[in-house]
């Protein structure tokens, strides 16, 4: 059986594997109770974690917590810390400084 890595298909330009997802809940910055975290893999084996709960920066360009890691563990930790970084940089938030990733994309 091929694995999933080497597939090569003409204008198919990469491959990424989703390993894991989590629900996640916070309860002081967010104005949700949860929101969720994805992890992929990339063909090198390199792991990326995303939120799905994306804030709006003074653009109204929304960004995901993002994360890196070797380990399912690390990445969601990593995805975590970042996303929590980028909330500890106001007091407070309002829902509209929120966007929610389109469920048919997470």
């Amino acid at each position: 059986m091929e694995d999933w890595r080497s597939i090569k298909i003409p204008g198919i330009s990469s491959i990424r594997k989703c390993v894991a997802e989590f629900e996640i809940q916070e309860l002081e910055k967010t104005p949700y109770s949860k929101f969720k975290v994805k992890i992929f893999e990339g063909v090198k084996g390199e792991l990326t974690g995303y939120t799905n709960l994306l804030i709006n920066d003074t653009d109204g360009c929304p960004y995901p917590g993002v994360g890196r890691g070797f380990t399912i563990e690390d990445t969601l930790k990593n995805t975590l810390i970042n996303f929590l970084e980028t909330l500890s940089q106001k007091e407070l938030w309002h829902k509209d400084e929120f966007t929610i990733a389109d469920p048919s994309d997470f």
